[in-house]
């Protein structure tokens, strides 16, 4: 008696497949067929892991194959970015360094850079650029020309240069 409602349920779902094919365009038939045979293949292999006739681990594995078909197309559609990025990668790996601005900044252009008067004590200084910094670096909407000022300002004044 159960295998004859089994036969009946994959008969009617049979036919209501069938009858949604047939509406379809071709290309969308064929999508729609090799969904319906990955699904069916990951819910055989379930229905046999339950029943016992497979290991649990093949059922995993069936299982996985949907994520790694999302993976994939995700990785698909990332492609172009990674090449963007990584010619980006390789352009800055060619270039010269930047230029440290130090040389070109005196220290009383330093010391108005940084907000202080002449002889202010090293706790001062870093203190003074800590607060500047952090409302001019380019991840806060500052620039890298500010920040360079302002890193140079400061090795100046603290003899790091």
């Amino acid at each position: 008696m159960a295998r004859l409602a089994v036969l009946l349920a994959i008969a009617i779902l049979g036919y209501l497949l069938w009858q949604e094919l047939k509406k379809r365009s071709p290309e969308q038939r064929r999508k729609m067929l090799l969904r319906g045979a990955l699904f069916g293949v990951i819910g055989l292999v379930f229905v046999l892991a339950l029943t016992g006739r497979t290991h649990w681990l093949v059922a995993a594995a069936a299982a996985s194959i949907l994520f790694i078909k999302i993976l994939f197309g995700l990785l698909l559609r990332a492609l172009p970015f990674l090449q963007i990025w990584q010619k980006q990668r390789q352009s800055k790996v060619g270039q010269p360094p930047p230029a440290h601005t130090s040389s070109r900044l005196t220290k009383d252009e330093a010391w108005q850079l940084l907000g202080l008067k002449p002889g202010a004590s090293r706790e001062d200084i870093i203190k003074a650029h800590k607060s500047l910094i952090q409302k001019l670096h380019p991840d806060r909407g500052g620039n890298d020309y500010l920040a360079a000022k302002l890193n140079a300002a400061r090795d100046l004044l603290l003899g790091k240069s």
